[in-house]
């Protein structure tokens, strides 16, 4: 199945959405849709998913997206379980191409912003600071007078745009075309990976479920992504297993077989290439934030 194609409706007397979303688990589909659109996370947790990008997100992520990007938020296990007192909430504000193009880019001092909007094709995750800054109005925008609301998105963005500590998601091979068979199977890629990845995954399996034979499929991932499969998977086991060590009492080793990893040696190498640091100096230093 394909990312489906999202129809938004923007009522005449304004010109972008913002909106407060509170639910169970965030249950919007993998999907994508011509205008832009920016998210912060008030509450909730799990897996971000941007083009070719996974990551984690918590409370107080804020990412843009541009036009036509595929995405979904995918909230951990436990918010898909009824007696389980949990609840995902959000801010989401969506603005179309023309407001961009008939508007912002013919106005010399929203030059930065321009640049913003390019960069968002590959999404874009704001970093603490800048979000600290206008973490307030982001909250109070949907509620605002229509006047006011625009006044104060335009000087959100302005805002954002200044951020130098902001970070590209999807990676600088990823291809938007949301309505290619391309596409369609990432989308079976994504969801074969969530629901595997603490098994052994073989080669012959993950390329059957893109239908392709084993040398086609590690040619396609690899000029699809740039990176390989197993690259892929590590990289969303390693995100599954920061989460893990920050926020649970499991031991490293506990935490390497959780995340799918059979060999603790291996774990610790492919964590400290994507972190920079062991496990355990990771978990060390996470539970230093919280006290």
């Amino acid at each position: 199945m394909k990312p489906q194609l999202e129809k938004l409706s923007i009522e005449g007397s304004l010109s972008y959405l913002a909106r407060g979303f509170k639910m169970a688990f965030f249950d919007a589909p993998w999907h994508y849709h011509p205008e832009y659109e920016l998210t912060y996370i008030i509450k909730s947790h799990g897996q971000r998913f941007v083009g070719d990008h996974v990551g984690p997100f918590y409370e107080g992520d804020l990412v843009l997206l541009g036009s036509n990007l595929p995405h979904f938020w995918r909230n951990d296990d436990a918010f898909y379980q009824s007696n389980i007192a949990l609840w995902a909430e959000s801010v989401v504000i969506q603005f179309p191409q023309s407001l961009v193009h008939d508007f912002i880019e013919k106005i010399p001092e929203f030059n930065s912003i321009q640049e913003l909007m390019k960069r968002s094709a590959r999404g874009i995750r704001f970093s603490p600071e800048a979000i600290h800054t206008i973490e307030k109005d982001i909250l109070q925008l949907p509620y605002l007078p229509e006047g006011s609301r625009f006044i104060s998105f335009l000087s959100i963005l302005l805002t954002l745009a200044k951020d130098k500590s902001a970070e590209a998601l999807a990676s600088t091979a990823y291809q938007i075309t949301p309505d290619d068979a391309d596409t369609e199977r990432m989308k079976r890629l994504i969801e074969f990976t969530l629901a595997h990845f603490q098994e052994e995954i073989r080669l012959e399996i993950v390329a059957e479920t893109a239908h392709m034979t084993v040398p086609a499929f590690c040619r396609y991932f690899k000029k699809r992504t740039q990176k390989t499969y197993v690259e892929f998977l590590n990289s969303f086991r390693i995100s599954h297993a920061r989460k893990l060590l920050s926020n649970s009492d499991l031991s490293v080793a506990q935490v390497g077989l959780e995340c799918g990893f059979r060999n603790l040696s291996n774990f610790h190498q492919i964590f400290k290439r994507q972190t920079g640091i062991s496990p355990l100096q990771y978990k060390t230093e996470q539970k230093k934030r919280i006290r």
